[in-house]
């Protein structure tokens, strides 16, 4: 985290939300009842992660600003090109009202009809639906904010599946590849070490390629 302090000063520290030691009304009813897309209990550290996104966004959605981006990062995220986030932040996300600086372990894939050249490794534009996962790096702005909180209201997807509950007929959504912002290495803090939702890299290879396909036709 001082290291992501060190590079964006202006960035606020958030306070992250422990169920198993922050007092969270209902947390163990709304755990009890809460059963994730793959037929798992939730565990208290999704809870944790999802409230504590959704305190941000609450902050966000009361800002005067309409248009006005902010930037969500993880503790442990990386930022890969600091000068392209500092130079582009505005003049990418001002077309849209989410976007994302990483996402999916950095196999987010663009539709081609939409790429933009930003520089010439990057290229900006809007994803395919299915491949956008994670919240370690990404943008957003009031109305964002206000709809994610809507669609998350009930506790029924991890907060990073943004594909599986963000409606891309109301929102406009964006991504820039390759990725600015990644996901830094190490293990989990909100899994423990024998939870079977560990990274399946060569079923990602192969939706990777699937969703490659798609985007060169879209």
């Amino acid at each position: 985290m001082q290291r992501l302090l060190t590079q964006l000063p202006l960035l606020k520290r958030a306070k992250a939300i422990y169920p198993a030691k922050d007092r969270v009304p209902f947390a163990k009813s709304i755990l009890a009842k809460a059963i994730n897309r793959k037929g798992n209990p939730f565990l208290p550290g999704e809870l944790g992660v999802l409230l504590s996104n959704r305190r941000i966004w609450m902050e966000i959605r009361a800002k005067q600003n309409q248009d006005e981006h902010f930037l969500i990062v993880e503790s442990d995220s990386e930022i890969q090109n600091l000068d392209l986030l500092q130079k582009e932040f505005k003049g990418l996300t001002c077309s849209y009202d989410l976007f994302f600086w990483g996402a999916w372990l950095g196999n987010l894939t663009l539709k081609k009809s939409t790429c933009t050249k930003v520089d010439a490794l990057h290229m900006a534009g809007v994803p395919l639906l299915s491949s956008i996962s994670g919240a370690y790096g990404y943008s957003l702005n009031k109305k964002a904010a206000a709809h994610l909180l809507k669609k998350t209201g009930k506790l029924h997807l991890p907060v990073d599946e943004f594909k599986r509950y963000i409606d891309t007929s109301y929102l406009r959504v964006g991504g820039i590849v390759p990725e600015v912002i990644a996901q830094g290495p190490g293990e989990s803090t909100i899994e423990p070490p024998d939870y079977k939702g560990r990274i399946n890299w060569a079923l990602i290879k192969l939706l990777r390629m699937r969703n490659q396909l798609i985007a060169r036709f879209s």
